[in-house]
């Protein structure tokens, strides 16, 4: 077989097959030539999912009618030089979206720049010049794209329905209308606007980021999480993080901007992952939109067709910095959980009568627990002076599960269960690594019977099993007896938590890192440790509870992510009695 030079037709569709995956790719590359051209008014019109008909409009820079042959042409590009090669900030700069798209649809480009006295037009079927010739047109560029892929049919018959093609369009310009929240978008789908922002007269970045996150995510996503701006050496990271218990059942609501570049790379969204290990289940993900503006030298832009993915010159320093900017961000959150829970909590009421309220247990009858609570005498004083607490004061406790408590603006349910496990988990965390763990003397040690081979490997874990407050020794030839706890576990069985942190240690020894193995050990113990379902509770043990609840990092969400509480406000318990 003789080696020949491929035709400019057949390099165009192969351009074609990296650039154009489907419909929603082109509508990508047109939108950033438009923001490249400083556009702050762009216009998309879809039919059919993108494959009858693209259309987008822009106020931009337009085209000099004497280069818009060139713009067709493949790898033809104002943006891109031996110069700026390393140090590239437009988005679009290979010179390829344009011919590649040309090359497999029927193309109109109408354009004017501000100096032309009248437009261009340019019309190209397949990849082949059909027409130039002079239009009426106002400054910008306006592109119509027609039956999107018709000369290469194979490809239509990988593309999907037309809702899910409209769809992922539509996903497209909620995150290049995010990430650019200075110009203004509108999406016509089938000649229906689904997508409109507003133009707002305010100078201030953080209220257009705002305002435009709100535009396209709603307010509920600005209730739940909080605004962060960090600079950490050359790198400046804002944007909003979901609290915990905001979470989703994919990375859908997860948004990441490099260099004002919209960025579809899974292992940055592992990195966000790994920053909320500790504190949501493994099977949800958070809810970000996260801004990382960095030296054009510390990323390369240049290592996909379709630019959605990059590399970072020093990935580790990278993930130490978003795991720390996470982590110590959270912190602010407390004992804050989602407002969605109380929206679900609502909507499944469908009828709340007083009658519930009055088969609450009478807390008068409860037994004490082993906390550290405060006396009554001075509990009364704290309610005869309102303080503000947000968790408020606890009135009643029901199917010895649940706490209720009063705040001024409502009221609050808690699972007595979860929060004491975060509390319990926060606090053995803090005295594990500050290496000054309390333990209490068994007074009756605990014989542990194990398998041979199973004493064997632990023998070797011992000095680790007490660095969690166990003291463990080997007792007999197949016995181990457990002399000291951890004080905070004090009432816990002390069996079960022992094997269980064995388990976990010879389970994980080698394959998880020594901070994954302490927060799955403390998380192991705390479960233990924490006060269960099914136990009464006195009033000032409640009390300390929520006291404890809200000085505790975290404590809106258990250690496997779920909230730890519901709040009603007055207005939506108004609302369950139709009052409102």
């Amino acid at each position: 077989m003789s080696i020949k030079i491929l035709s400019d037709d057949l390099i165009n569709k192969i351009a074609a097959g990296e650039v154009l995956e489907r419909p929603s790719s082109a509508v990508k590359e047109l939108v950033e030539n438009s923001i490249d051209a400083n556009a702050n008014e762009i216009n998309i019109y879809i039919r059919d999912g993108g494959k009858t008909e693209i259309i987008v409009s822009d106020n931009g820079d337009g085209i000099n009618s004497n280069e818009l042959p060139l713009a067709i042409k493949r790898h033809a590009t104002s943006k891109l030089s031996l110069e700026n090669f390393n140090n590239i900030s437009s988005l679009g700069f290979r010179g390829e979206a344009l011919p590649s798209i040309a090359s497999v649809s029927e193309m109109l480009i109408k354009t004017k720049t501000e100096n032309d006295k009248e437009g261009t037009s340019i019309e190209i079927s397949s990849g082949l010049t059909e027409s130039i010739k002079p239009v009426n047109q106002k400054k910008g560029t306006h592109i119509t794209v027609r039956n999107l892929f018709f000369s290469t049919p194979a490809r239509l018959k990988f593309l999907k329905s037309e809702n899910y093609e409209s769809l992922t369009i539509k996903k497209i310009i909620q995150k290049l209308a995010m990430c650019n929240y200075k110009i203004n978008f509108k999406l016509y789908i089938n000649n229906k606007l689904v997508l409109s922002t507003k133009k707002i007269n305010d100078a201030n970045n953080y209220n257009l980021l705002k305002n435009r996150t709100s535009e396209i995510l709603g307010n509920q996503f600005l209730e739940n999480t909080l605004y962060f701006d960090e600079k950490v050496d050359d790198f400046r990271f804002f944007g909003f993080l979901g609290v915990p218990t905001f979470h989703h059942s994919n990375t859908n609501n997860q948004y990441i901007f490099i260099n004002k570049r919209v960025i579809q790379d899974k292992s940055l969204n592992v990195l966000f992952k790994l920053a909320y290990r500790d504190f949501i289940s493994y099977d949800r993900f958070p809810q970000f939109i996260s801004f990382i503006q960095c030296p054009k030298s510390e990323v390369d832009v240049n290592v996909h067709p379709s630019k959605n993915e990059v590399r970072f010159k020093d990935i580790k320093s990278l993930r130490s910095r978003i795991i720390s900017l996470v982590k110590n961000n959270l912190k602010k959150v407390n004992h804050f959980a989602s407002t969605v829970n109380t929206e679900r909590a609502i909507d499944k009421f469908s009828k709340f009568t007083s009658q519930s309220l009055l088969e609450l247990n009478d807390p008068s009858e409860s037994s004490s627990l082993n906390l550290e609570s405060i006396n009554d005498k001075l509990e009364s004083e704290n309610i005869n002076q309102k303080k503000n607490f947000p968790l408020g004061y606890a009135k009643s406790q029901f199917h010895n599960t649940y706490i209720i408590s009063q705040t001024n603006e409502g009221i609050v349910v808690v699972d007595q269960h979860a929060a004491h496990e975060r509390i319990v988990y926060e606090r053995m965390k803090s005295e594990i690594y500050n290496k000054n763990i309390k333990t209490q003397i068994l007074l009756i040690p605990v014989v542990i019977d194990l398998d041979k081979s199973m004493l064997n490997v632990l023998v070797d874990l011992l000095d680790k099993v007490r660095n969690y407050g166990l003291v463990i020794e080997p007792f007999g030839n197949d016995s181990i007896i457990v002399r000291e706890i951890p004080a905070i576990l004090s009432d816990c069985d002390v069996k079960i938590l022992a094997l269980d942190i064995i388990n976990e240690l010879i389970e994980n020894n080698d394959s998880s890192s020594v901070k994954e193995q302490i927060n799955k050990i403390c998380s192991k113990m705390a479960c233990h440790g924490s006060i269960r379902a099914g136990r009464e509770m006195q009033i000032n043990e409640m009390n300390d509870l929520l006291r404890k609840m809200e000085t505790t990092p975290f404590s809106g969400q258990c250690n496997h992510g779920r909230p730890t509480y519901v709040e009603l406000k007055l207005n939506d318990i108004e609302r369950l009695f139709g009052r409102k």
